[in-house]
């Protein structure tokens, strides 16, 4: 809607077929967080080199570095209240590591044994947690929120004032598209055909996510199954002609 090209996010993340991303980013989790490796601006061009921006997870766990790498980049604060704002993560991304049922759990370990995007995934997930220092989301709300304040802080830090903008969902379209130096976006009015401000899109909600999630297993637990039907046509194939040459063997033996 603001003309940008490609926003980063988490659902390119997770949705990414081949898992790439979450390579790169498991990657640049451990050079940062561990000290295990390194991570240059010469990769992060790689990994980000065909968005114009980036919102959210996991580029918010560096945003202190990419402000620095990319100078030229505006910053937007997006200042939300604290208490809704872990509400909301609880509603979400807390319950990819709530309890499952045995099923679930069986499913899990299943494509972990099985297909390696899987172990890609939780080895995700787990640089995740080490970034935050491994609280636990739900029960430690006040580790959350001080996380959260730590992370905004960092990058005030090193953010000129007159290089980003404090704002909040609640004060529209104007200052934000003023600081971007875009236009405010416009749609037409179905009733009376003049052109209004468009409403703010409500993307990405917790029944979007929770979809996706189930969308994203879906993907896995196929991959998987295409995985272990292979290795069992390999292993069929294998006995087969096994099978084949100990016969040959047997006929060949009986007429000497």
């Amino acid at each position: 809607m603001l003309g940008l090209n490609r926003t980063h996010h988490m659902i390119h993340v997770v949705t990414d077929p081949e898992g790439r991303e979450m390579q790169e980013w498991t990657r640049a989790l451990r050079a940062k967080y561990r000290g295990d490796g390194t991570f240059t601006k010469l990769d992060w061009d790689r990994l980000l080199g065909d968005c114009q921006g980036c919102i959210d997870y996991p580029s918010a766990l560096f945003a202190a570095d990419l402000v620095q790498l990319y100078p030229e980049a505006k910053v937007v604060m997006l200042n939300r209240d604290s208490d809704k704002w872990h509400e909301s993560m609880c509603a979400t991304v807390a319950t990819l590591g709530a309890q499952s049922s045995l099923a679930r759990k069986l499913q899990q370990l299943y494509c972990y044994l099985f297909n390696s995007a899987m172990r890609g995934s939780a080895s995700f997930w787990r640089e995740i947690n080490h970034a935050e220092g491994g609280y636990d989301l739900v029960a430690e709300k006040d580790k959350a929120i001080a996380f959260m304040t730590q992370k905004y802080d960092e990058c005030r830090n090193v953010v000129a004032e007159d290089r980003r903008i404090e704002w909040k969902v609640q004060d529209g379209w104007e200052p934000l598209c003023k600081h971007l130096g875009v236009e405010v976006p416009m749609v037409e009015d179905p009733e009376t055909g003049e052109m209004v401000k468009a409403p703010f899109p409500r993307i990405n909600d917790r029944n979007m996510f929770q979809q996706n999630v189930k969308l994203s297993m879906a993907r896995v637990v196929a991959e998987t199954n295409d995985v272990v039907f292979s290795l069992l046509g390999r292993g069929v194939t294998l006995a087969a002609v096994g099978y084949g040459a100990y016969t040959m063997w047997r006929l060949a033996a009986a007429k000497g």
